[in-house]
């Protein structure tokens, strides 16, 4: 029974259907992509664009390009369990509302003007924004968000009870299991944001307890489920350590992630988004970072480290633009190529159009 699904396995990678979803990011799908059962951590400071990251890659672009002609083509299909614990479910709709506003029409309309908490739309702007209900309808279709923290034993409930609404569980032989999706061709991306926030309970009384019991439910819905966990982390308080910013040794490393190992340890891919000019040192890949920042210090750089691939290559850096005010992230030219005419389009924003 087990070459069985073993040789099952194999047929679909030879019909193209086991290489995965696009993230949006070239040079990053050629290392790790987002596949079936396989468990991805990010790590980042506050600020530094962790979340927006996460949407970016693990959420809209893999279910614009499902919703796209070749998606459609491919047969693959994708959904997105989402638990976000920092913000509520209307802020991320508004924020992603924006981001596609801009990518379609060049348009920034900030989640604080969308939601008029600091200033109001104009007519034709609101017009904008309702011609969007249809494309945001085919998302809610798509991605499953929970806002509010919960414990670990809550979000594995949740997650169970997910599952059998897409698929069932049957005794394979005396003792074990197994998952059976109704549709196999479906890639399902479980986001817990951030896993810092978790609550704790009488048996996990503390936040490495809640953390470890967390990641033990994330590997088990990875291996059993074959849903991709992607986990948001906090960095500790190290990396700020001032030997550390005088020596300049403050690139994120795996010691790096907050209150427990255990995620570091269970992840099969683990990504850390660094800025630099945080710290006022230079980008370890050589971009020039005086000409990623504008007259008024708003700032366009991310540096994306991969730091543990457990089926490829790893201590891979890729420099990213990054436009915070709308959560986006693009793929900068490698620092050797890179032109001062590209530098000009982060700053001026053209270059996340293009």
């Amino acid at each position: 029974m087990s070459f069985e699904l073993l040789k099952e396995e194999v047929r679909k990678g030879l019909e193209g259907k086991n290489g995965g979803v696009p993230m949006g990011f070239d040079r990053l799908n050629r290392y790790i992509g987002i596949r079936k059962s396989m468990y991805y951590l990010i790590g980042g400071l506050t600020g530094s664009g962790k979340t927006s990251f996460i949407d970016d890659a693990f959420v809209l672009n893999p279910v614009d390009w499902a919703m796209s002609p070749e998606g459609i083509q491919s047969g693959i299909k994708v959904k997105v369990w989402y638990r976000s614990m920092e913000r509520s479910r209307t802020y991320k709709l508004a924020k992603w509302t924006s981001r596609r506003i801009f990518m379609d029409h060049g348009i920034t309309i900030g989640v604080n003007k969308l939601l008029g908490w600091t200033d109001k739309m104009s007519e034709e702007e609101h017009k904008l924004f309702l011609s969007y209900e249809d494309y945001m309808n085919k998302l809610s279709e798509m991605i499953t968000i929970i806002d509010g923290p919960e414990n670990p034993v809550g979000i594995a409930k949740e997650l169970k009870a997910y599952a059998l609404e897409r698929g069932e569980i049957v005794q394979q032989d005396k003792y074990n299991k197994l998952y059976i999706p109704d549709d196999p061709n479906e890639i399902t991306i479980v986001v817990i944001d951030h896993i810092g926030l978790l609550k704790t309970t009488k048996d996990q009384p503390t936040k490495k307890a809640a953390i470890d019991k967390m990641s033990d439910e994330l590997r088990y819905a990875r291996d059993f489920y074959g849903y991709s966990p992607v986990v948001v982390s906090q960095f500790n308080r190290s990396i700020a350590n001032p030997i550390r910013i005088k020596n300049g040794d403050v690139e994120p490393q795996l010691e790096d992630f907050a209150d427990s190992s255990t995620t570091q340890n269970d992840s099969d891919i683990c990504l850390a988004l660094f800025d630099p000019m945080r710290y006022n040192v230079e980008d370890p890949s050589g971009y020039d970072l005086n000409r990623l920042r504008d007259d008024y210090g708003a700032k366009y750089f991310r540096s994306l480290r991969l730091i543990k691939n457990s089926y490829g290559e790893d201590d891979i850096r890729i420099g990213l633009a990054f436009l915070g005010q709308l959560g986006m992230f693009k793929e900068l030219p490698k620092r050797r190529i890179i032109k001062e005419s590209d530098y000009d389009s982060v700053v001026n924003k053209t270059f996340f159009l293009s």
